[in-house]
């Protein structure tokens, strides 16, 4: 019985809370017609010194180029990223931010930023992190290995 409160009880708060969370972390995207998946491809180019492949991005996030390619489309239509071939193997093509892009991504890194520091001091800085480990653990013990059972 107690097992059937406690799923209740999780189902519930996935409802409620969970399910919920990506609309929060997207809101300061979606004035600029981003997702935050979209943001965090813009912000993985801001980041690095040099051009990043899609390859890169694809290998950096989990996911596959197809994946990467439906994601950049937006931000290539709304003028946020660009694309050039490298000099030294014109094969492989570089992403780099427009200026556009460099200021939306600056714009909507501060505002994230912004709101995890809210959050953290409504929450707590401990129980954020105990939150985390919490994550960390219900991903390594029960979320990878059901994603990955059959991959073998």
């Amino acid at each position: 019985m107690a097992h059937l409160e406690l799923m209740a009880e999780f189902i519930n708060i996935y409802m409620s809370a969970l399910k919920n969370l990506e609309k929060l972390i997207s809101q300061p995207t979606s004035e600029f017609g981003v997702s935050f998946e979209q943001w965090l491809i813009m912000s993985s180019v801001a980041a690095s010194s040099v051009p990043l492949t899609m390859t890169e991005i694809a290998t950096e996030r989990g996911v596959t180029k197809g994946a990467i390619a439906r994601q950049l489309k937006p931000l290539f239509e709304r003028d946020y990223l660009k694309q050039s071939h490298d000099d030294q193997d014109r094969r492989r093509v570089l992403l780099s931010l427009t200026v556009e892009g460099q200021r939306v991504e600056k714009i909507v890194t501060q505002r994230v930023g912004a709101r995890f520091d809210k959050w953290l001091d409504i929450y707590g800085l401990d129980e954020g992190r105990d939150l985390l480990k919490t994550f960390h653990r219900l991903n390594q013990l029960i979320i990878q290995p059901e994603l990955n059972k059959g991959k073998d």
